[in-house]
């Protein structure tokens, strides 16, 4: 048998052993026997199917691929989350679990009318911060190869690499004649599961929690003891847009606000050692403070456990938009040569019962795995959850008598949304309008003293916008153009087409002129735009924060003693109704 078959078949025995070991812990022979046999009968017939392709199939097949095709295959017809990682990508898997990698520590993005890979942040006490690197750069190669067409996730895969190793990045920098080569030697780079913690509105507490590495409950415990120093009246816990990670994190970092012996989550699967129940141990930080957590379409799994818990134990106030509802149990499996299989093994469960995963094809199909870790990716769109008023939907209890409901993921206590952008602001953002902007004022005039953005800057930027040629989109405008194509298919008159350019031009000169909203929108994001230049993401939080509508909803609400406990509280029971 070829080397490469003998491979093939010890994955496949490997995998074998799995699935066996998954089978209750002592079962009737002959149902373990049959089962067996049905997994050999099953591996057997793969065995032919290839043997048989390997030797007569017209061409010579390519053996790594063939069999990488067949893995992708058995793996589609399962969940988006159960992957098989090859051996260069376990350290995505490092990341994941340790919040670790090695790498040279800068945030890249897709910028630019060209979608160049540039520069978005050097992260601090890293390499690409001690040579020099700055946002902006504009990485035209890695290693000797061009990144034209790139992905971010095509860079970090050159990017990244063994400690210790160097790696060249080619740079094109705005104002400079010619490109500049910088060789960084890779390092482990530790990404912060805290992104930052402090004081808002005098005496509210604010934490952002982005990751579940198995470091976020040392680093919450530390943003807490920072916090609570203070005394402050309230805590903001932030999980918007916190993809998950990873299950004992989830409940070191929820145990911190419970009581010993509360339930965190209960995970159940097919085999009887996937149930369990966990409960809240040790000396929690943050027991009795008022708790507000913030959600959205883009918290998942972990995320998507603490907020659980916290609502179905009326500990704290939910806040925000309906979580993602990824609420599956995911174990590595070690392969050879460095080769993993991560793979799903049980539900999640929140206290009162109600399960975490939404069970629709199309929630999962938005959401990849969480590995995302380029700043210019967008996390999972919001699935909409089942109206709370559907018969259909499950209603449970938490532990005071309120009503939450079944169907997946996390609703809100109170919901509250963005207001929606004018979509000329959209476009702005999509073209990168205000990073570039910030960019060009920082190489003309240096580094502003501070984050205000002022009438003069308002102005410079619609200038800039007009010599980008920068022109806000049409309302109608396929509507305008199907009038065209009928003028056209009609051989309708002149005077006809002068009609629907006018109307064109009606429009143009209306949607040019902009309102408060947008104007208020523009002066937000160059000024997270300048504060990210001067102080990197935590002062981009910061700056953020000054108009966030949830973070001021949450701030509302605490300084609403009455209201906050209300949310808290089950409705009264009618007078003659029984309970």
């Amino acid at each position: 048998m070829k080397p490469k078959l003998q491979i093939i078949f010890v994955i496949l025995l490997i995998l074998t052993g799995w699935l066996i070991a998954q089978e209750p812990a002592a079962p009737p022979a002959q149902t373990q026997e049959a089962r067996y046999k049905e997994i050999a009968s099953q591996i057997k017939l793969m065995g032919d199917i290839y043997r048989e392709i390997s030797r007569n199939y017209v061409d010579e097949i390519n053996n790594e691929k063939f069999i990488k095709a067949g893995i992708r295959g058995m793996l589609s017809t399962l969940d988006p989350y159960t992957v098989y990682y090859e051996p260069e990508q376990t350290d995505d898997l490092e990341m994941i679990t340790h919040g670790q990698y090695g790498g040279i520590g800068v945030e890249i993005g897709l910028r630019g009318p060209n979608r160049e890979l540039t520069v978005i942040s050097p992260i601090e006490d890293t390499p690409a911060a001690r040579k020099g690197l700055r946002a902006g750069d504009v990485i035209i190669a890695v290693d000797g190869k061009s990144t034209t067409g790139f992905t971010t996730a095509d860079a970090t895969k050159l990017i990244r690499g063994e400690q210790g190793t160097d790696v060249t990045l080619t740079i094109r920098r705005p104002g400079y004649d010619r490109l500049l080569e910088y060789t960084l030697t890779r390092e482990l780079i530790r990404i912060h599961d805290v992104s930052y913690a402090g004081i808002i509105e005098k005496d509210i507490g604010y934490i952002k929690l982005a990751h579940f590495s198995n470091r976020a409950g040392k680093e919450l415990d530390s943003a807490l003891a920072k916090v609570l120093r203070t005394k402050p009246s309230g805590l903001i816990l932030d999980l918007r847009s916190n993809p998950g990670g990873l299950l004992p994190a989830a409940i070191d970092v929820a145990q911190q606000f419970l009581k010993p012996g509360d339930p965190i989550v209960s995970t159940k699967g097919r085999s009887p050692r996937s149930e369990r129940t966990f409960k809240a141990g040790g000396e929690p930080k943050a027991p009795d403070i008022p708790i507000i957590v913030l959600i959205n379409g883009g918290s998942a799994s972990a995320s998507e456990i603490v907020a659980g818990a916290i609502q179905d134990l009326d500990r704290g106030v939910l806040v925000g938009t309906a979580t993602f509802g990824k609420g599956l149990v995911q174990s590595v499996v070690n392969l050879q040569e460095g080769a993993a299989l991560k793979i799903t093994t049980a539900r999640y469960y929140t206290p009162s019962g109600r399960l975490i995963q939404r069970d629709r094809t199309a929630a999962d199909s938005i959401y990849g795995d969480e590995e995302g870790t380029s700043a210019d990716e967008e996390g999972p769109s919001l699935v909409p959850s089942k109206d709370v008023n559907d018969t259909n939907v499950a209603r449970y209890t938490t532990r005071a008598g309120r009503s939450v409901f079944g169907g997946g993921g996390v609703t809100p206590d109170l919901k509250v949304e963005f207001p929606p952008v004018e979509p000329a602001g959209v476009e702005m953002f999509r073209r990168d309008m205000f990073y570039l902007f910030v960019n060009d004022w920082t190489m003309k005039f240096g580094k502003p003293g501070n984050v205000k953005v002022d009438d003069a800057m308002l102005i410079a930027f619609d200038r800039f916008l007009d010599s980008a040629l920068f022109s806000p989109p049409v309302p109608g405008a396929e509507a305008l153009q199907s009038l065209r194509e009928i003028g056209k298919h009609d051989s309708l008159p002149a005077l006809y087409f002068a009609f629907v350019d006018s109307l064109e031009k009606c429009l143009v000169a209306a949607n040019s002129t902009k309102t408060p909203e947008l104007r208020s929108f523009i002066s937000q994001s160059l000024t997270r735009e300048i504060a990210s230049i001067l102080g990197g993401q935590e002062a981009r939080i910061r700056a953020s924060l000054a108009t966030d509508p949830q973070v001021a909803e949450a701030v509302r609400l605490f300084r609403s003693k009455e209201e906050y406990s209300s949310l808290l509280s089950p409705p009264p029971v009618a007078a003659g109704s029984r309970k």
